[in-house]
């Protein structure tokens, strides 16, 4: 339990480093935002073209509405870029200087996911609140604060469950020359299993039990449909133990590869 309260104070204090390091760069963060919310509402206007054209969808407008405008700011609160910066650092011997510090470095990536995510979220929130504002008659948002509380704990889980992902693609560098190939691998195929591209609901029939089970929805798209209000109580309570499930599974074998990579770790000066 020391050793939890000791790397909880050294996230808290790089965390803090991090964000005031990095609020200098406040125009950067802007556009970084106004990027991240420009793809949902070009696909938002699309699928409400197609709905206002006769498109038979087996969801509504109401529905495509609200799952746009939440996007941007789920798939920023479960993001995590650190899989490449990792693989570097054990790729060019970083990870010795760490090696004889009182905490790992992973710990630099909780703290700088943190201190990134608060920043982004001065620039994030505004931006949403003129589209909530802007389609605000088009959308189904829960009124009651259960479905809210749901949603923030499935974004912890979701978070979660991306950082280990990307441990345990960064800690194959341990092994291998170059992860990157890897790394893209996952963003491109998690973009569309995560339903950051196209809501999972539209996807064909014949494909719902691979969709609706695979570990990347429940990344992006299940935090999304709890508050879109598609979901019964007995499927919301089974995804988050799905959820939760996948979130001990991923991160026991990104502990198990991490470990087995320490141990084999050689470098310059290590």
């Amino acid at each position: 339990m020391s050793t939890v309260r000791r790397n909880l104070r050294v996230v808290r204090r790089m965390t803090a480093a991090d964000i005031a390091q990095q609020s200098v760069y406040r125009g950067a963060w802007i556009i970084f935002m106004l990027a991240n919310i420009c793809t949902p509402i070009i696909s938002l206007l699309i699928w409400r073209t197609a709905l206002a054209n006769g498109a038979r969808l087996p969801v509504d407008e109401r529905y495509v509405t609200t799952y746009f405008v939440l996007l941007g700011f789920v798939t920023m609160a479960t993001s995590s870029w650190m899989a490449g910066f990792l693989a570097q650092d054990i790729r060019l011997g970083k990870l010795s200087s760490w090696m004889v510090r009182p905490a790992s470095l992973l710990v630099k990536f909780v703290a700088n996911n943190l201190s990134e995510k608060f920043l982004k979220l001065f620039a994030l929130v505004p931006m949403i609140g003129i589209v909530w504002w802007i389609f605000r008659d088009s959308m189904s948002l829960p009124s009651g604060v259960g479905r809210w509380a749901l949603f923030a704990v499935s974004l912890v889980f979701g978070a979660v469950l991306v950082f280990t992902i990307d441990i345990l693609i960064a800690s194959l560098a341990f092994w291998m020359d170059d992860v990157t190939a890897l790394v893209q691998a996952r963003v491109i195929i998690a973009s569309v299993l995560s339903g950051a591209v196209v809501p999972l609901a539209l996807m064909p029939s014949w494909s719902r039990g691979f969709v609706d089970h695979q570990p990347f929805r429940y990344t992006v798209s299940f935090p999304v449909e709890i508050v879109a209000g598609r979901l019964s109580g007995s499927e919301l309570l089974a995804g988050l133990g799905i959820q939760l499930g996948y979130v001990v599974v991923f991160a026991a074998i990104a502990r198990v590869v991490w470990s087995a990579g320490i141990r084999a770790y050689s470098a310059v000066g290590a």
